[in-house]
């Protein structure tokens, strides 16, 4: 597990948050199949349930997101939110993109629709930011140990290097989400429903693409922990950011 909560970008305001993505997205992906040879048929079998689920969820128009960004911006003097909420939907749907090119370089069939992904947007939409926000975070976080698990479950290069970038993208991730939860006040019922969505969603996903992950090694156990922990990291730096945010109001 990385340690999140000492990264600079902890400290980060939306602003800073706008450049960070507007930087990144100077410097996208190009993927070399150069070395890569034909997936075995079992490697085929092993991974395309997972990696069609996740190339379905990478991908987003962002129009629920954008509305209601809106809205939060408004409400918390935020008006830099929605210009950067704009560049992490571009950043995810660049993610779609990179396995959407490996599974056609491999003749893998791309999907349209999966039931973990109908159920994670249907948490998503509801009345305000926050729901949204508590989804998305909770799935970034699942991505770092799936992404982990995948690359080292097959042999290909191209699939290795997209993994890299996947998690180089998605550990920022999981801090810029905390940073907006911070502007909510907390509650133990909301760490509780955090666990429990956390807990049903490393459920979820072990039993429907275990095999990728026991393919590399993991274990349910460490998949949990993995999971629980990162969830710890992104609760401690909400409430650090609620502490400075709070100290910010009272000057």
């Amino acid at each position: 597990m990385i340690e999140l909560r000492n990264d600079p970008s902890v400290k980060y305001s939306y602003y800073e948050w706008l450049e960070f993505f507007r930087e990144n997205d100077k410097h996208r992906l190009q993927i070399d199949f150069s070395k890569d040879v034909a997936l075995p048929a079992d490697i085929k079998a092993l991974i395309l349930p997972s990696v069609s689920a996740f190339q379905i969820g990478e991908h987003s128009d962002g129009l629920h997101l954008l509305k209601v960004a809106t809205v939060f911006a408004r409400k918390f003097d935020e008006p830099t939110y929605p210009e950067v909420m704009k560049l992490f939907i571009r950043e995810e749907n660049f993610h779609s993109s990179y396995l959407g090119e490996f599974m056609r370089y491999h003749g893998l069939p791309l999907r349209k629709s999966n039931f973990l992904d109908r159920t994670f947007r249907r948490l998503r939409r509801r009345s305000d930011i926050r729901p949204e926000v508590v989804t998305l975070v909770t799935a970034e976080i699942i991505a770092l140990s799936y992404y982990s698990a995948l690359s080292d479950a097959t042999d290909s290069p191209a699939l290795k290097r997209i993994c890299a970038q996947m998690l180089h993208d998605e550990l920022p991730h999981v801090i810029f989400q905390s940073y907006t939860l911070g502007h909510f006040k907390k509650s133990k019922w909301f760490k509780i429903q955090r666990q429990l969505l956390m807990r049903a969603a490393t459920l979820a996903v072990w039993t429907a693409y275990g095999k990728v992950f026991r393919a590399a090694g993991w274990t349910y156990s460490k998949f949990k922990q993995e999971n629980l922990g990162y969830l710890r990291q992104s609760e401690d730096i909400a409430s650090d950011i609620a502490l400075r945010l709070a100290s910010k109001i009272e000057q």
